[in-house]
């Protein structure tokens, strides 16, 4: 075996594949980066609403807004090896995750009945989460079928499991990363538990949530001793950082949806 057989096409040694070297990255950032989204969705969220007396469709915006700075963010620290193809593919289906979280706009094409009865009885906020939770289910299928064909239109087909589950992974944080949209319903509902006598539940699910983070913190410490970075990657611990944020959208849906049933 020459010694140009002895590296892979990423630049990386096969003794050193096989040795399983990774480059890692700093945990202690990527704990930081953590906290400081975490905190600044909750602070900015309760700030606006209850600070400063600002109406809810702002607040809205507000959030969203960081929602597009976490996809972003998680773009510009992309932590795995895989092409632009697949960096694409996860950020369209992001965009498309918060247009479906915000606007009705789709859903009259997945389910015009049921959505409309909901509105009908005057459970808008039901109404969006229901409308969500299906355009989630729907993307991540397209998303599954996509990226299969993206690996399978390869003309060198090295890596296919790791590049399909890399592509997989980042389209699922992208996805999940909407359902940070309802946490202007979450706090609202929560402000107005005491009155309804919903405050121990509304407790119960923020417990889970928090005890969900710190799970994902837990776990982002050996994501990021064992990450693998490209070479050219500018700060993938900024992504790995964002990467337990963008999933706890879907525990921000799951608790508004939980408060919505009690409610």
């Amino acid at each position: 075996m020459t010694m140009a057989d002895d590296v892979r096409d990423d630049g990386r040694s096969r003794v050193d594949e096989a040795r399983g070297a990774h480059r890692g990255v700093p945990a202690g950032r990527v704990l930081a980066v953590q906290l400081v989204a975490y905190l600044l969705l909750f602070v900015v969220t309760v700030g606006l609403q209850f600070v400063l007396g600002v109406e809810q469709p702002v607040v809205r915006g507000v959030v969203v807004a960081m929602v597009a700075v976490l996809l972003l963010g998680f773009q510009l620290g992309w932590p795995f090896r895989t092409g632009w193809a697949e960096r694409f593919i996860g950020l369209v289906a992001g965009v498309l995750s918060v247009v479906c979280a915000v606007t009705p706009a789709a859903s009259h094409v997945f389910y015009p009945a049921y959505g409309g009865r909901l509105a009908d009885e005057g459970k808008p906020v039901m109404y969006t989460l229901v409308r969500w939770a299906a355009c989630f289910a729907i993307l991540l299928i397209a998303v599954t079928i996509v990226s299969f064909g993206r690996q399978m239109a390869r003309a060198e087909r090295s890596h296919l499991i790791r590049a399909l589950s890399h592509c997989m992974t980042g389209a699922v944080a992208a996805v999940s990363a909407a359902g940070w949209c309802f946490l202007p319903d979450l706090v609202s509902m929560g402000a107005a538990s005491p009155d309804d006598g919903l405050m121990t539940g509304f407790l119960a699910v923020m417990a889970v949530c928090v005890v969900f983070a710190a799970l994902f913190a837990v776990c982002s410490v050996p994501w990021a001793r064992e990450a693998d970075p490209a070479e050219d990657a500018r700060v993938p611990w900024l992504g790995i950082g964002l990467l337990p944020v963008m999933l706890c959208g879907v525990m921000i849906f799951a608790a508004a949806f939980v408060m919505q049933l009690l409610a």
